[in-house]
């Protein structure tokens, strides 16, 4: 009975406290160069009908907003105020945003609908349209991701309270929620790589209509993220392949994903005129003041030497910005997946296709970067991945229960990092002040628990006959 009562009243208190955070944290500016970005982009589509974005509040210093309403970034951050966005490309004479244009053609529907209802212009109420958009497709994705969370909890069986537990550290102990604060690529394919995974993890072969879903869902992510995006995309098409075997599922995948990737190349096109990656191109780069050239941009092999290249990639996952080590208890789901590959379990290639994305996208970006993602809280181009670490973490509680503590002590590491990374949000590119003391009380707490656990064993072996 208690149990049932905790199932019954702990998920659903959860998910109204991340609700809640989400909704009364989404600022009402732009908070860097990255969403300043898209919401140039978006303005200039309603209201200038281009995706030019030379006359855009978030780009046009002093910025041409009406007298009296609030600036269009966070107030304060003179830098911003006074350069505007500088994510930005130089093609043909004008500037451009060097953001997927997908995403932005989506937002630019929804602030269309709410001019056309009568809502004001962005430059007439910069703070209405930041924080509505902000809600929309920020704080929308995040309480979406933390849905299906739950539901995959409650698929695979993981008992309570630990159910309530994993649902909690993810909304609440984990990056996401930081991320929910503005618009940005990561937490919209968080929500995407949340769905897909829901969608995988039933132990059934998926029908035609399933596998349009995962199409669509495919091909969504190879539109807003073109590092993460694609090997997302790829895993998804990998696991309809392994799973069905049969051409009806696997042809409805594929022409549901099409469409997205016919439309991310023509705008790619429009604007560039290629239909590789436009923000790839340096030449477009070379504008007076920018702050990017061949040494610091993405997309492209970035190091001296293999050995470095090999460096940088474990410090994308355990250096100070590491982003293992932002949420704890991803280290222990990166610990006994092995384990967990090794039995026959129905989730196993759910766990096989999200891990292979996992890696992919780790090693993408290790080969073709080199500045950790830049200023923002740990390494942003990783935030989707806690979607793999979670199904491991709801099927390790089911399988093994002797991990149900470790579980927990790291994830009370990652409740105090998270919580600072809500108050500072996820532009910072300072290391919060509870990291070190937090992570580190976290592994040792873990190694001691882990210590324990293997005397136990040792002195059951020795009692044995």
């Amino acid at each position: 009975m208690v149990a049932d009562d905790l199932r019954r009243i702990g998920i659903p208190l959860t998910m109204a406290i991340a609700v809640a955070v989400a909704v009364f944290t989404a600022r009402p500016y732009a908070g860097s160069w990255n969403d300043g970005s898209r919401l140039a982009t978006v303005e200039s589509l309603v209201d200038r009908r281009t995706f030019v974005i030379d006359e855009s509040i978030y780009v046009v210093t002093p910025a041409p907003v009406t007298p009296g309403s609030a600036p269009p970034y966070a107030p304060g951050d003179a830098l911003l105020a006074d350069h505007g966005t500088k994510d930005k490309m130089l093609v043909g004479g004008h500037f451009y945003s060097d953001k997927s244009p997908v995403p932005a053609v989506l937002m630019a529907g929804v602030y269309q609908l709410w001019r056309w209802v009568g809502g004001p212009a962005a430059a007439e109420r910069p703070e209405g349209f930041a924080r509505g958009l902000t809600l929309i497709f920020a704080s929308g994705p995040f309480i979406l991701a933390v849905w299906c969370v739950r539901r995959i909890v409650r698929r695979v069986g993981v008992p309570t309270p630990w159910d309530v537990w994993l649902v909690a550290s993810f909304a609440l102990g984990s990056v996401a929620l930081p991320y929910a604060q503005h618009v940005n690529n990561h937490i919209l394919l968080l929500a995407v790589a949340a769905l897909a995974a829901d969608l995988i993890v039933w132990p059934d072969a998926p029908s035609a209509g399933r596998a349009a879903g995962l199409g669509c869902l495919a091909g969504l992510a190879y539109t807003i993220d073109l590092g993460a995006g694609p090997p997302l995309a790829l895993a998804l098409g990998g696991w309809i392949v392994w799973q069905c075997r049969r051409v009806l599922p696997v042809a409805m995948f594929g022409l549901a994903a099409v469409p997205w990737l016919v439309l991310h190349h023509l705008l790619n096109y429009q604007i560039a005129g290629s239909l590789g990656p436009a923000n790839g191109n340096p030449e477009f780069f070379r504008w007076p003041g920018s702050p990017f050239d061949e040494s610091n941009m993405t997309g492209h092999w970035a190091h001296a030497s293999g050995g470095k290249a090999g460096l940088y990639a474990l410090d994308l996952l355990f250096g100070k910005k590491g982003f293992l080590m932002y949420t704890p208890p991803m280290l222990l789901a990166l610990a006994v997946l092995p384990r967990l590959l090794r039995r026959p379990l129905a989730e196993r290639p759910a766990l096989v296709a999200l891990w292979a994305w996992a890696a992919g996208t780790w090693l993408l970006y290790a080969a073709t970067s080199r500045n950790l993602s830049g200023a923002c809280l740990t390494v942003r181009w990783f935030v989707p991945l806690l979607v793999p670490g979670y199904v491991a973490l709801a099927v390790m509680v089911r399988e093994f229960p002797a991990y149900r503590v470790d579980l927990a002590v790291l994830a009370a590491g990652g409740f105090a990092i998270g919580g600072e990374g809500v108050i500072r949000g996820p532009w910072t590119g300072n290391v919060p002040y509870v990291y070190w003391p937090a992570a580190g009380l976290a592994l040792i707490a873990w190694g001691i628990v882990a210590a324990r656990r293997s005397l136990a064993r040792g002195r059951q072996t020795r009692v044995l006959p």
